[in-house]
């Protein structure tokens, strides 16, 4: 399942398809502002850089397959990103995930 995760002060907070949250979106100008975060999409309206600690490796993972693994999270550097989506007030985050600079 996809999920993300997004750290609060000292602590990681796991989201999935159907939670609902703020999430930090990269400005142009280099300042974060909080949107109301939707779940996940697959096509971009307009373009956004998430700010986010973590997000699942699918391909490391198969539910169907008892000698799997639970998910295993794949960490971004501080200068680094998740590709976005802003439509009508929500942000999404966009699959497969892509890691921005």
């Amino acid at each position: 399942m996809y999920c993300i995760r997004i750290k609060t002060n000292h602590r990681l907070d796991e989201y999935r398809q159907g939670d609902r949250t703020n999430i930090g979106v990269k400005l142009k100008n280099g300042c974060v502002r909080f949107y109301a975060w939707s779940g996940f999409c697959l096509e971009v309206a307009h373009p956004v850089k998430l700010q986010v600690h973590s997000f699942t490796i699918e391909s490391a993972w198969n539910p169907r397959s008892r000698q799997s693994k639970l998910p295993q999270w794949s960490e971004l550097a501080e200068n680094e990103y998740l590709l976005g989506s802003y439509e009508d007030g929500f942000v999404y985050t966009v699959l497969p995930f892509r890691v921005l600079t």
